[in-house]
């Protein structure tokens, strides 16, 4: 009984950014009782046009730790670090995806402060990195988790939650930044729940460093939807970036993914994306990017599919697979032929394709010790 005690972490998990499924939006505490780790190892093939050996082999991509509880009825805490073989560099929190204290006065606020997750929409956001197979060039490079204080309101049927949050910017450790910068992001978030319909929205304002003319914020549009049925769903992420209303249509990101439960065990997915930077605000001449994620003058486009395998006997285990393909195209000697008058040269053009073949495993320590 005493062992139970000890090792029973009611755990306030994630209101916001934690599941990749979007009721963990709307849930101010779901309580789950566990301590738990877990662990993605991977067997991964590269080949890209322009280099001459293909990159491939195994390595460990995640090894998380995972920890909450109740500090009496309205408080809460949850932890989660990202232990890897590289530490960050930066600071002692690098490494640390959550670490944040709730207080839930009612059932229709929460308050947040601590390390967390910034408040921006689309749903391959939102999904736990563990379990986003294979990513976007804005997921790969977006430095998501940010000291910041948060306030929430739900609606009392629990389909709706509005979120304010103030933190810090993604741009901080960026560009010679860090946390004494000042850099702050203001963001406003909406999710939604229509029955079959899903939505997690999001307007956001990044600062940034100010050099020479540049402008000082980017300002996002974040607009997720999704339609989700007993064996299948299917998701649309539309992103917009921009640093002032005539750089609008300019610098944006398109995502797509379908999930097709086949039973119980198996599920197949497709994904695909499209991503751009054209703003004119860029100063190519100082080799400046002002958009944190994509390439100034470059476009990104991804497809492929896979399955997920989560075999009925041990739901903890899941095996994993997919196939995709990239492509990288650069217009900055385009841009600087228009910039000169020249004639303009065909953009650079780079394929790419990787073949990912993975396990994951949850180890669920309160289980083994209730056992």
């Amino acid at each position: 009984m005493k062992t139970n005690r000890l090792f029973s972490f009611a755990a306030a998990m994630v209101l916001l950014f934690l599941s990749g499924k979007a009721s963990a939006q709307v849930d101010f505490n779901p309580v789950i009782n566990t301590l738990r780790m877990e662990a993605r190892a991977d067997y991964e093939y590269f080949h890209y046009d322009n280099v001459s050996n293909d990159a491939y082999g195994m390595h460990g991509r995640y090894f998380n730790l995972h920890f909450g509880g109740n500090l009496g009825d309205k408080f809460s805490y949850y932890f989660r670090q990202r232990i890897q073989a590289n530490p960050g560099s930066v600071n002692l929190f690098d490494n640390t995806d959550f670490l944040y204290l709730n207080y839930t006065p009612n059932k229709n606020w929460m308050f947040r402060v601590g390390k967390d997750a910034l408040a921006v929409g689309g749903f391959e956001y939102d999904a736990a990195p563990i379990d986003v197979l294979f990513s976007t060039h804005y997921w790969d490079n977006f430095y998501c988790f940010q000291m910041a204080a948060s306030a929430a309101f739900k609606s009392s049927d629990g389909n709706h939650m509005i979120l304010a949050q103030v933190g810090n910017s993604p741009y901080v450790y960026t560009g010679g930044a860090g946390w004494d910068s000042g850099l702050l992001s203001c963001n406003l978030f909406w999710s939604g729940s229509f029955g079959h319909f899903k939505t997690l929205y999001s307007v956001n304002m990044f600062q940034r460093e100010r050099t020479l003319n540049e402008p000082h914020f980017m300002n996002y549009i974040a607009l997720g939807h999704k339609l989700v049925y007993d064996r299948w769903d299917v998701y649309l992420d539309l992103m917009h970036h921009s640093f002032g209303t005539d750089d609008w249509g300019k610098n944006f990101g398109v995502v797509s993914c379908a999930n097709f439960a086949v039973n119980d065990d198996w599920n197949l997915f497709i994904k695909g994306a499209y991503e751009q930077n054209r703003s004119e605000y860029e100063v190519m001449a100082l080799g400046s990017s002002l958009d944190c994620l994509v390439p100034a003058h470059h476009s990104y486009c991804l497809y492929g599919g896979g399955f997920e395998y989560k075999p009925s006997f041990c739901k903890a285990v899941r095996i994993h697979g997919y196939v995709a393909a990239r492509q990288e195209t650069d217009y900055t000697a385009v841009w600087a032929a228009q910039q000169a008058s020249l004639p303009e040269p065909e953009p650079t053009v780079v394929n790419g394709l990787q073949v990912n073949l993975g396990v994951t495993w949850n180890m669920d320590f309160l289980k083994l010790i209730n056992k």
